[in-house]
């Protein structure tokens, strides 16, 4: 049976039916060459196995808001320290989108106040706003290197991993999102990152069980419960995937990537009825999906 499966990154993570079709960013490709011809199903026999088609959104990494954040509070509490002046600047800067003066407010303070965590924290932070990512990976590695505090440890582990995985460093960013696992088991964005770079690293099983992790610590994480379905269709678990999609497009009943994919684990178990109910909810919020699943259907 044919299989085209997916890379993850910006691209989409897809496995095509039995059809051989195309990723949906080849769509185009994809018409311009014809289609084999499709031995006949004998009468008695079980249709085959569909294969899921996923969405073109499933590689974008969430929770990347971990990797904005600043330590705050602390430049204003002797403001005739010098060091802490050039942290109120670094501050400011960063929150009007100066990144570039940020990084030299920061700079300062790192040569100031060496051993401090959050100075190499915070520079970091500083480094990877303006794309400048061996140096933030090497300042949140050098803060944790310092810190006591896991708190500080743990959002520098994982912004390094938000680093690693936009870089495509996808065994690196495991690495870094399963220290954090171990110092905040409780924090689903964790184990959604850890879902998509293990994704990436075409670890489908581990995939699969952190998506489930991270919907099992919050119910209405919407894009865990879609990736979750994704997930199960590659392990060719249809009912599952079923069950992942629907609770998808109930959180957020206009997702059509969802109803998208909804339509096709239907088709894969042959529930013909349901997938054109998907088409016909298509039809009003992605009429070119509608299309591609019309397709598939036919």
């Amino acid at each position: 049976m044919s299989r085209i499966f997916t890379r993850v990154g910006r691209a989409p993570f897809i496995s095509l039916a039995a059809l051989s079709l195309c990723l949906l960013t080849c769509a185009a490709a994809a018409q311009a060459q014809p289609r084999q011809a499709q031995p006949q199903q004998q009468q008695g026999q079980k249709p085959p196995k569909k294969k899921l088609q996923a969405s073109s959104n499933f590689a974008q990494y969430a929770g990347r808001d971990a990797s904005n954040r600043l330590i705050t509070g602390g430049a204003t509490r002797n403001i005739m320290d010098e060091a802490a002046k050039y942290t109120q600047t670094g501050q400011e800067s960063y929150e009007a989108g100066k990144f570039t003066e940020a990084v030299e407010a920061f700079k300062k303070v790192v040569a100031l106040k060496p051993r401090s965590d959050t100075a190499h924290y915070q520079l970091g932070v500083a480094y990877e706003a303006v794309g400048s990512s061996a140096e933030a990976v090497a300042s949140y590695r050098k803060a944790v290197e310092l810190t006591t505090n896991s708190d500080i440890k743990a959002v520098a582990f994982y912004n390094t991993g938000n680093v690693q995985a936009a870089a495509g460093q996808t065994k690196e960013a495991i690495e870094s999102y399963r220290k954090v696992v171990e110092l905040m088991p409780q924090a689903p964005e964790i184990h959604y990152n850890l879902g998509l770079a293990y994704a990436a690293d075409g670890q489908s099983k581990e995939a699969l069980e952190s998506f489930k992790q991270a919907v099992s610590l919050r119910a209405d994480y919407t894009e865990a419960q879609f990736n979750l379905g994704i997930a199960y269709g590659t392990a060719e678990q249809y009912r599952e995937a079923v069950a992942a999609f629907k609770e998808a497009v109930r959180l957020k009943p206009d997702h059509a990537e969802a109803h998208f994919n909804l339509g096709l684990a239907h088709l894969a178990l042959n529930e013909r009825d349901a997938a054109q109910a998907e088409i016909k909810t298509l039809q009003t919020l992605k009429p070119e999906l509608a299309a591609r699943l019309k397709e598939l259907a036919n």
